[in-house]
């Protein structure tokens, strides 16, 4: 049976959820440990490639780069050049990163929506009371309020097409109706919709759609919000201001049950990819006033 998610709109439900466990979006667990392998030990045309490429002051990604942690396991990465140095940088899961912003964005969502509209003027009161804000006051707390939310849902968003794009093999090929083959870079031009209904359920043998149809619906409510954000058009035949039917959507939006649809989905199809942190601690972004 479907699990629906009929959330309060409430910051409550997105503290249940703590922030996610980072990964790398390579690493393989080994059974030796590489302390024992010595310098002595590499065969001469490793350590020829090794020695070429330390003195190198220009990047070779053509081989792979990689380093053995304590607990056995190889971590994939890059290495980065900075003041003469060559460091190495773990290759993080983008989606894991979009989505952990996303997350972090979450926590004062509702925060700051609350107070715009406990605060904000009462259309008949307007200066009648003399403990009401000012109009500055209430645009400030409605820029905060679409800061957060928008920057939310466009995170999520990404997180999405990023765990599409990277699940999707770069040898898929999707035949039309024509019967023209269309390769790798055609497919990641198309859209998200495309993807998750005709490319995903092909290349991972899993339909989400087909077995949860009311979060699949969902989720493409997120991506056409996402789009509005995006792709936001004045309306010009109703009044001379132009976003009063958008800005209403943007309050009236059911954030808290996004971030787990967007789980739910990419869990669907690589199980334990989003993880919670162990540690248990709530991090988030908010805005911190530094008076002069």
């Amino acid at each position: 049976m479907e699990k629906s998610y009929n959330l309060a709109e409430n910051e409550e439900y997105f503290t249940r959820m703590k922030h996610i466990r980072p990964k790398p979006i390579k690493s393989i667990q080994t059974s030796f440990n590489f302390e024992n392998v010595s310098y002595d030990d590499m065969p001469e045309a490793s350590k020829k490639v090794a020695n070429e490429y330390l003195k190198s002051d220009s990047y070779d990604d053509s081989h792979d780069l990689a380093v053995h942690t304590s607990n056995k396991k190889l971590v994939f990465g890059f290495d980065y050049l900075y003041k003469g140095k060559r460091k190495f940088i773990p290759e993080l899961d983008p989606c894991l990163i979009y989505f952990s912003n996303a997350q972090m964005f979450s926590k004062m969502i509702y925060q700051y929506k609350k107070e715009l509209l406990n605060k904000s003027s009462e259309i008949g009161n307007l200066g009648k009371n003399e403990e009401q804000q000012t109009i500055d006051d209430t645009i400030k707390q409605f820029e905060t309020f679409f800061q957060f939310a928008s920057n939310y849902i466009i995170m999520l968003s990404s997180s999405l097409e990023a765990f599409l794009n990277k699940t999707i093999p770069i040898s898929e090929i999707y035949i039309t109706k024509n019967g023209d083959e269309k390769d790798i870079e055609w497919i990641r031009k198309s859209s998200i919709e495309f993807k998750m209904s005709k490319i995903i359920p092909k290349c991972t043998r899993k339909d989400f759609e087909k077995e949860y149809p009311n979060k699949y619906d969902s989720i493409l409510k997120i991506k056409n919000f996402r789009n509005d954000l995006i792709h936001l058009n004045p309306k010009t035949e109703i009044t001379n201001t132009k976003y009063k039917e958008f800005y209403r959507k943007v309050i009236d939006f059911e954030y808290s049950s996004s971030i787990y649809l967007i789980r739910d989905y990419m869990n669907f199809h690589e199980d334990g990819l989003i993880e919670e942190c162990p540690c248990g601690d709530d991090i988030f972004f908010d805005i911190i006033k530094i008076k002069k």
